[in-house]
Order: structure tokens, then C-alpha cells, then sequence
């Protein structure tokens, strides 16, 4: 098989080329990786080359980020060609087959692949400016029925929505008009990577052949001058080596135009190809033609990409309502009612979904949980895992009376799961409502605040409970033991809340938090209220950034009890069997 090798893009290690020779090759962050690419953004064992005879496929190892070849995700194995861009975590490289000739043409390996229009070659076309009217070559169809053609490429392109529609129909009419072309495509500009994405083909006949093989310096030029291009004979032409596959034997002429909108941008090409086989060749006025059909073709082009783009919206949007409909099934509808007891709670994601996590888990005995979790990143990808951790909660909590180690069971389940490096901050406090105590496990997640019936407020933070979800297996956490009086309420909130920022980005802060726990007024809807009201006047009608979630949990004033409150912490942990590393804040996912 023919030499092949990974040629990475920008960054520092631009043009950095590794070969792939082994029947296969792993690429990752570990170090025992064959390709070792130490960036958080990729997993440790991230994706692998696997030779197969003359073939080579690519294969996502179940990666956080995925593996994408031209932009498409990549789902199991697949087939690699010359060219296709490999993307994973935030790096770019191209996949390479050497061939005899550094001047062999790209391949298009499918209906949805690119084109590098930006490789090298030396294949050069004859060029010409865009003809003008009267121009005395003879057209290669009969002038009436190229007109009706036209009129017919126009009624139908104009009456179609989709791209879908848009492109087999002016294919069509092509073929039509130019009864000497064997091969037609419609190639458009990716506005993301400004590659060219083949999005339409015809081959004449019955015929069939492997992968199309287009010119990239046709398509080069075509782009960068924005200049029509034909070319005849090119068997004959002292500027081709024979010896280029495109050319082996077949190929005679070809026509490349370029799709230009209104203010002159490019929104991709049409060619057409003819063949020694085919019924003759191009001449000067059949490229006036095409020019003139590709300029009637843009508007319809644009309007159906903003269509198609309207609908691929549309349906993001209810696929995303749909994941909020699903997320918000895992949260409680409404606080729980509690003998004694008042609770507070408010939810708001930045998105559709999010990463925020809260609920009200009843234990067998008569106790009831109160957990809140912030998963890191946001949006899906924070929402999955997210109802993953629900689910790990709920169970832990109910097979473990005790918290500590019902905490320890859900971070050795997460470090379990290959979240790879998400991890998770959270708070759980177990309510016995008969004995008006409660037994809190802070996971590295913001201090909850305990106020008590008089103002006075004490913070329970991380460094009291332990490292967030996630960063290390075998963890064990401390308990804080509160026993609950009349009028004290406990303040559970994420970072949504405390880094809400103003017009001048400035964050809202613990500090305020903690300052409206202390006011007069404190029961849990009071605090809650108070928090958020000062939380809107922060950010002045600001769009938020990150979910939002709060919970107010307190005891009645003139509930019976004599016993008073006090706060406890029990006896440290042991130091973590495993090492780990230490945890950013929630502000720095």
C-alpha cells in the first residue's frame, strides 16, 4: 500500500507530518498512545488508524469530544481518503496517501465530503474571461433548444425550497442543454472550514465509476479569480503529464463556473465534464451559457441554503425543547412538603438544557435529601451527564444510609463512567425531620450557608467536605452535622447565581450572596426571593451565561424545640488512596 501519513494544521505544530505504518495506530493524550496529542480537549485514547490492505479507516475509541472527518462525525469505522480532514479536540490535521505524482487531483469520496481547494497542484487549465455576447464559436447544441433548456432550468430551480430539489434539477437541465457532457457537479463553499463541499452529481448513462476525481487547481482558480474556465483536448496539451489519472485516456473537456451571489462572493462552482467517449466538446458559447444559467442559479442556490438552513434551526429547536422537556422530568415539579419545614427553590438554564442539578430524594426511614449539582460545560453534552449523575444519586443515596459513604459510592461511579475529564460539583444534605438534624457532604461545590433564626451565618464549604465528582476514585468526605432550631434556613445555590455578571462584567459574588442571607426576614422563600431580586438588579436585564439554581430549605418559626443548634464537623478523613489533581472552580470549566 502507498505511504501514508497525518499532516497537522495550525498551531505549533503546524506541518508536522507522522506517518502511519503500523496495521494500526492510536491517537490520544496518554503517553502510551502511538500519536500523543496532550491537550485536555482530547481523551486519553481518542481515535485509531487500522490498516486494511489497501485501505485505511479511522475509529472514534468512544472519545468525549468525537472524531470528525470533513466536519461529519465519525460513528464506528470509516473510510479514509487522500485529503479528508481529521478533526479531534481542537486540532486539525489532513490525511495523506502519497502518490506517483505530487501532481495527482483530489478525490471526492462522497456526496457530503470536501475538497481541499487550498492543496497544492500543477495542474493548470486553459482559462478565458467570461465571454461576451456575440461570440462566434458555434454552441454545441442547437440555440433553440438551449434557450427552452434555460427557460426550463429556470421555472424549475425558481418553483424549488430546498437545496435538495435545487441542484438535481439544474443538473438536469444541464444535461439537457449540453448533450456532449458524461459528468456534472455542483460544488459549494463550507462558511465554516471555505472548503468546497460537493453537494450535487450527475454521470450520464448507466455507467458507473469509483470515486469522482476533480481538478483542484480547476476549482483553485475558478474560486480565487472568479473566472469562468474551459478546456479542450487536454490529452494534447504539453502542459498535462499523461500519466495523471484524470487523464488516463478519457478525459477532453471540461467546464468549471463559478455560483457568485449579488455582491460578487463565491458560493461555489458548476462543472461539467465531456468525454473521448462522449458525442464532442465544449466550445466558447457553451460557457457563456453556463455562466449565464450559474448566475440565474445563484439566487435560487442562496434561497434554498437559507431554507434549508431555517429548517435545520426549526429542528434544533424542538430537539433541544424536547431534551429541556426530558431534563426538567428529572427535577422535582414543586419543593416537598415537609412537617415542620419550608423550602424554596428556583431553576433556570442558560440554554434549553443544562448542567444544573437539584432534587428532593426521600429515604426509607423517613428522612429526605436535598442534592444539588453542577456538572462541568454547558448545554447537551453537561445535560447528559447530568441524568447519568441523577440517576447514580437517587441510587447511592437509597442503598447507603449512611451519607459519607453513599458520596463516596456516587464520585467512585462517576470516576467509573469515562466522563474523562468532566467532573462535577455537589452538595447533598440529609433532613431528619424528627429530630430536626441534618448531615451535609460538600463535594467541592460553593459554600452552602447556614442562617440561623437571629442573622448569624456560617459557611459550609468545600474544604470542610472534599474534592468535586469525578477527580478521584476513593475519595473520602467529611460530614457537617447541624442540628436545625426554629427560623434557621440552609442556602444552596450554583455558580449561575454567584457569577452573574453586569454591564460592565463585573461578577455578583459570593460576598452578595451572603449579605442577603443576613438581612432581616429569614425564611426560606424570603432568602430566596431576596437573592433573586438582587441577582436581576446585578445583571440589568444581562443574557446569562450559565444555568441558574437555587434552593432555600428551613424550619418554621414556633416550631417545638429546646434543644438549640450547633454546628459539627466529624472527625477528618483519611488522605485519598489515589492522587488527584487539584480542582479548578466551578468559574474555571
Amino acid at each position: 500500500m502507498s505511504a501514508c501519513s497525518l499532516e497537522f494544521g495550525a498551531g505549533p505544530r503546524k506541518g508536522e507530518k507522522i506517518p502511519i505504518l503500523a496495521d494500526r495506530t492510536v491517537l490520544g493524550r496518554h503517553p502510551s498512545c502511538d500519536i500523543v496529542i496532550p491537550d485536555s480537549s482530547v481523551s486519553r485514547h481518542h481515535a485509531a488508524f487500522i490498516r486494511d490492505g489497501e485501505r485505511v479507516l479511522i475509529e472514534d475509541l468512544r472519545s468525549r469530544n468525537g472524531t470528525l472527518v470533513n466536519g461529519r462525525r465519525v460513528a464506528g469505522q470509516r473510510l479514509l481518503s487522500d485529503r479528508d480532514e481529521v478533526s479531534v479536540g481542537e486540532h486539525r490535521m489532513q490525511f495523506r496517501i502519497a502518490s506517483r505524482s505530487d501532481t495527482e487531483d483530489a478525490p471526492v469520496t462522497g456526496d457530503a465530503d470536501y475538497l481541499d481547494s487550498h492543496a497544492g497542484s500543477s495542474l493548470i487549465v486553459s482559462q478565458m474571461e467570461m465571454p461576451r455576447n456575440g461570440d462566434e464559436d458555434a454552441p454545441g447544441a442547437n440555440a433553440a433548444d438551449q434557450l427552452r433548456a434555460l427557460f426550463g432550468i429556470n421555472r424549475a430551480i425558481g418553483a424549488s425550497l430546498s437545496l435538495e430539489e435545487v441542484l438535481p434539477r439544474l443538473l438536469e437541465g444541464l444535461f439537457e442543454i449540453y448533450t456532449q457532457a458524461d459528468r456534472g457537479f455542483v460544488l459549494l463553499v463550507d462558511p465554516d472550514s471555505g472548503r468546497l463541499l460537493l453537494r450535487g452529481k450527475k454521470i450520464r448513462g448507466t455507467r458507473q465509476e469509483g470515486p469522482p476525481r476533480l481538478s483542484v487547481s480547476v476549482l483553485d482558480t475558478v474560486l480565487e479569480t472568479r473566472r469562468a474556465i474551459l478546456s479542450n483536448d487536454l490529452q494534447s496539451d504539453s502542459r498535462f503529464d499523461a500519466s495523471q489519472s484524470i487523464m488516463s485516456g478519457w478525459l477532453r473537456s471540461v467546464m468549471c463556473v463559478p455560483i457568485c451571489r449579488a455582491d460578487g462572493s463565491v458560493l461555489g462552482v458548476v462543472q461539467l465534464d465531456a468525454t473521448a467517449r462522449g458525442r464532442g466538446e465544449f466550445r466558447g458559447r457553451d460557457l457563456e451559457v453556463l455562466a449565464g444559467i450559474a448566475g440565474a442559479a445563484a439566487q435560487a442556490v442562496e434561497q434554498a441554503l437559507a431554507h434549508d438552513e431555517r429548517l435545520l434551526q426549526a429542528k434544533l429547536n424542538r430537539d433541544l425543547e424536547l431534551a429541556g422537556d426530558v431534563q426538567k422530568a428529572l427535577l422535582p415539579s414543586k419543593p416537598p412538603e415537609i412537617p415542620g419545614y419550608e423550602v424554596f427553590d428556583f431553576y433556570e438554564p442558560a440554554r434549553h438544557v443544562g448542567g444544573d442539578y437539584f432534587n428532593y430524594v426521600p429515604l426509607p426511614d423517613g428522612r429526605i435529601a436535598v442534592v444539588m449539582a453542577d456538572v462541568s460545560g454547558k448545554g447537551v453534552p453537561a445535560a447528559m451527564v447530568m441524568a447519568v449523575l441523577s440517576g447514580d444519586v437517587k441510587y447511592c443515596l437509597a442503598a447507603e444510609p449512611d451519607l459519607v459513604r453513599a458520596v463516596t459510592r456516587i464520585n467512585d461511579s462517576v470516576c467509573r463512567s469515562g466522563w474523562d475529564e468532566r467532573f462535577a460539583t455537589f452538595v447533598a444534605a440529609v433532613l431528619d425531620p424528627r429530630t430536626h438534624r441534618a448531615t451535609l457532604v460538600n463535594a467541592g461545590h460553593l459554600p452552602a450557608y447556614v442562617r440561623d433564626s437571629k442573622g448569624g451565618v456560617t459557611a459550609i464549604g468545600p474544604e470542610q467536605g472534599g474534592l468535586p465528582l469525578g477527580l478521584a476514585a476513593e475519595w473520602e468526605y467529611r460530614a457537617s452535622e447541624i442540628s436545625i432550631e426554629p427560623g434557621m434556613t440552609l442556602v444552596f445555590f450554583t455558580d449561575g447565581i454567584s457569577e452573574a455578571m453586569d454591564v460592565e462584567d463585573r461578577l455578583y459574588g459570593l460576598e452578595r450572596i451572603e449579605a442577603q442571607v443576613r438581612k432581616p426576614g429569614g425564611s426560606p422563600e424570603e432568602v430566596g426571593r431576596r437573592i433573586l431580586a438582587d441577582v436581576e438588579r446585578h445583571t440589568a436585564g444581562q443574557s446569562r451565561s450559565d444555568d441558574m439554581c437555587l434552593v432555600c430549605v428551613g424550619r418554621v418559626l414556633g416550631a417545638d424545640d429546646s434543644r438549640g443548634s450547633s454546628l459539627s464537623l466529624r472527625p477528618a478523613g483519611k488522605t485519598p488512596r489515589r492522587s488527584s489533581r487539584k480542582p479548578s472552580g466551578p468559574g474555571n470549566r
